[in-house]
């Protein structure tokens, strides 16, 4: 199946819709850049010290929006 092709506007919406359904996750801001792999999502350091549960969700919904999403050119 092709993957859907998405801003990185968009994608950092999704994403955040995603990590809210985490609690505590809701106020961890995220940006996507692009990677050597298609994408990746990288929070602050100090969101992360802050919500350390967090950055196990980051990467459970990474792995699970690469599988859909591309980020447009």
């Amino acid at each position: 199946m092709a993957k859907a092709r998405i801003s990185s506007t968009d994608l950092v919406w999704v994403f955040t819709e995603r990590l809210r359904s985490f609690g505590g996750c809701a106020n961890v801001s995220i940006a996507i850049i692009p990677a050597e792999d298609g994408w990746m999502a990288i929070a602050s350091q100090k969101d992360l010290a802050g919500h350390p549960r967090c950055a196990q969700h980051i990467k459970q919904i990474q792995k699970q929006l690469r599988e859909t999403y591309v980020l447009k050119d």
